[in-house]
């Protein structure tokens, strides 16, 4: 079997998405390609699309909130195609087509909305091969706009519990499958703490915070760390990402705690393993990641838009707590330390809740597509 994902890079969620599900597949002998579809069709948009969101991040989340709000707004409206990502399918589906008859895939999937767009156009042009079953990733808490208007003939929720808002949104209840944003299937296997803080170095005896900020490191971790670092023996690891200037300008601080800044890792799972709390950003992944490590986690001021709809989601459900300007991070976490009840209450919902084998249980419902 040939499945072809068709991904974005914009941030670093939807090629890890990809790359999760890819590794279920070639693990079960299926051959799997992934396509970063906007540069592949034109190249100069596609890297306006990821330079862009990265820089938006780091220098002005508030724009996000912007062009999130101008999407719902355009959802459904009588000019609804006229929107950039919709316009931009019908203009570039040639040339997917012509690629998608050569590849010959026997399932594409689609690990952001904006290429099942494009799917949606090809099919709507007539020009596409109904036996290729299309799917759909939804990679975030919360049904993005557009969704609900793309042809794909199924839709992978992140969990059960959003089911209602699917099918509310239009989407029938057997189109929606909702075994979980794929996470790499190493996310899925623990190691003891104690060998995990032996093989990376870690001391043993302090107390482990993992603070994480996604793949492109945001800036939000300088004040984190500053207020994480007025706590007693504690033991810091902070994950920059690609981040280069984030990861130069914590490194020349001077601390009080052992502290340990790090750049891109490829080794995530186990600096998880040996955390005693992760604090990262509500992204899809990055908490679909720890939570299916089930491990206290401490969620910081959200990305403005679809990233508030993952932190209500994980709140309502206790599968997570959150730090504010009522509270600060290392208030959280010293009054965690004391409080099991909410800790076990944590645990006992990301076991209920958690799609650690979301990736092996995407892969094996599309073997059987085939």
């Amino acid at each position: 079997m040939k499945v072809l994902v068709l991904s974005m890079t914009v941030g670093q969620g939807h090629n890890s998405t990809s790359k999760a599900l890819r590794a279920a597949l070639l693990k079960r002998g299926h051959q799997c390609d992934i396509l970063d579809t906007y540069k592949f069709l034109n190249k100069a948009i596609g890297l306006g699309f990821d330079k862009g969101y990265a820089a938006m991040g780091r220098f002005i989340p508030k724009l996000n909130e912007t062009i999130y709000k101008g999407a719902e707004k355009a959802n459904g409206r009588a000019d609804m195609k006229l929107y950039f990502p919709w316009a931009f399918a019908n203009l570039a589906k040639s040339k997917l087509q012509k690629y998608i008859d050569e590849e010959k895939p026997d399932v594409i999937v689609c690990s952001i909305v904006m290429t099942a767009m494009l799917i949606t156009a090809l099919k709507e042009a007539g020009t596409y091969d109904d036996r290729i079953k299309s799917i759909g990733i939804v990679t975030d808490y919360s049904l993005h706009p557009f969704w609900e208007y793309t042809a794909m003939d199924y839709f992978v929720a992140p969990n059960e519990l959003l089911i209602p808002e699917f099918t509310q949104r239009g989407i029938p209840e057997n189109k929606i499958l909702p075994t979980g944003i794929p996470v790499d299937p190493k996310f899925a296997r623990a190691i003891s703490r104690n060998e995990a803080r032996e093989k990376l170095g870690l001391d043993p005896e302090k107390f482990v915070i993992l603070l994480t900020s996604g793949g492109m490191g945001f800036a939000g971790m300088t004040p984190v760390m500053q207020d994480v670092d007025q706590m007693d023996d504690v033991q810091l690891v902070a994950v920059c990402g690609s981040n280069k200037h984030l990861k130069s300008r914590l490194s020349a601080v001077e601390y009080k705690n052992d502290v340990r800044v790090l750049g891109f890792v490829d080794n995530m799972e186990a600096y998880m393993d040996a955390a005693d709390i992760i604090i990262t950003k509500p992204g899809g992944l990055s908490t679909s990641e720890t939570i299916a490590k089930r491990k206290p986690l401490l969620l910081m001021k959200p990305m403005p838009g679809v990233e508030n709809m993952n932190l209500a989601f994980l709140l309502n459900h206790s599968l997570a707590v959150h730090c504010s300007q009522y509270q600060s991070v290392s208030q959280v976490i010293m009054q965690l330390r004391l409080n099991n009840f909410k800790l076990r209450e944590m645990e006992r919902a990301q076991k209920k809740w958690g799609k650690k084998h979301s990736a092996k249980t995407l892969a094996e419902f599309i073997e059987k597509l085939v």
